[in-house]
């Protein structure tokens, strides 16, 4: 089952001011907070169809329950990042599923950008995944070892399938992990694009509960 929380939907907002955005059911209509988020040329050279973030930007789902009870999900979306982050021994999430008011991300996943933790030498990019709300752990996360250029439009993927954990850059598997876990627990945390302290503009974003 697609998740209401598309890009399609999150342009809508972002664009309008709108508060609600429906999804395929009426019990997955979602109430959005934003900030300092803007249409953006997308990856096409000439449509806005991208969204843009500064390092305080951010949308975030309130609805309860997203991504709870499931037993597989896959994140892909198209990022240009606009300045590399500085060292830091913690992750710049770009989408997640976290509290804002704990600073120990992630909470339960976060597809993040790195540079100096988990013992990075350089950006990167990341998927956590933990079946408990605990705090940042690198042992729960696999990592790319690919450069990271900014201002390019990079393709990245986040796929868990109940056993594996995997992480694609450009097209190309760059991390992939057995991490078993039977299912996701429930819980009220909302789900994040953005609180990163980087830069970034995000396009074709696609949030799926089933790993294709």
């Amino acid at each position: 089952m697609k998740l209401a929380l598309i890009l399609l939907a999150l342009f809508a907002t972002a664009c309008t001011g709108t508060k609600k955005v429906a999804g395929g059911t009426s019990e997955e209509t979602n109430a959005l907070a934003r900030n300092e988020v803007l249409p953006v040329i997308g990856r096409d050279g000439q449509s806005k169809t991208a969204l843009a973030f500064n390092p305080s930007s951010y949308i975030a789902s309130e609805y309860d329950g997203k991504f709870s009870l499931v037993r597989a999900f896959e994140i892909s979306a198209w990022f240009k990042i606009d300045n590399l982050p500085e060292k830091s021994d913690m992750p710049h999430n770009l989408i997640g599923k976290f509290s804002a008011e704990d600073a120990a991300l992630p909470s339960e996943f976060s597809l993040s950008l790195l540079n100096g933790a988990c013992e990075t030498e350089a950006p990167a990019f990341a998927f956590f995944l933990t079946d408990e709300n605990s705090a940042f752990d690198c042992k729960k996360a696999v990592l790319s070892k690919k450069a990271v250029e900014a201002g390019s439009w990079i393709l990245i993927k986040a796929k868990w399938d109940g056993r594996y954990l995997t992480l694609y850059q450009d097209g190309a598997v760059v991390a992939r992990e057995e991490k078993i876990s039977a299912v996701l627990p429930y819980s009220k945390l909302p789900v994040y694009l953005g609180k990163s302290q980087v830069s970034f503009a995000i396009d074709g974003l696609s949030l799926n509960t089933e790993a294709l």
